[in-house]
């Protein structure tokens, strides 16, 4: 059974830490501190009672970090290398709508590696659209951020 958890701030800091270096092992440019983590609205995901995964919000902010009033911006989307495919992106991804969806939020914005396919066609999927590059966003290795934005106010198409 999945479920989704809101993680304990400052309690579960270090176990967010962890977690974001293990999903993210191939991209040390990637990894949060501490300080960032700590400025999130962070979920956990679990399967049967398992964590598999973490989700990561800053609520009325835009990609560029200006305020946005109704704009979810999430920072991180992440499953763990050894759980992936197996539908828990997807699965999470839905839930972030939805999260969204509930909490009264009309856009969704979040950025990811030029080079990740996989994450880009399921954004794509759930009817995010391409919005912007921007250039050397990442670092370790230095590459490209697509930015994708979800309008929460019209029906997929």
């Amino acid at each position: 059974m999945i479920e989704f958890r809101k993680a304990k701030i400052p309690d579960e800091l270090d176990e967010l830490q962890r977690l974001d270096r293990r999903i993210f092992a191939d991209f040390p440019g990637d990894f949060f501190e501490l300080e960032d983590w700590e400025g999130f609205e962070s979920y956990w995901m679990l399967d049967d009672g398992v964590i598999v995964g973490c989700s990561a919000f800053l609520p009325n902010i835009d990609f560029n970090d200006g305020p946005r009033s109704g704009c979810l911006y999430i920072v991180s989307t992440g499953v763990l290398p050894e759980m992936r495919r197996r539908s828990y992106g997807r699965k999470q991804k839905e839930w972030q709508i939805e999260f969204a969806k509930q909490h009264g939020f009309h856009t969704i914005v979040t950025n990811m590696r030029r080079t990740n396919r996989p994450i880009i066609r399921l954004n794509e999927s759930l009817g995010f659209k391409f919005r912007e590059i921007a250039p050397s966003f990442y670092s370790d290795p230095e590459e490209d951020a697509i930015v994708m934005e979800l309008d929460l106010t019209r029906p997929k198409s």
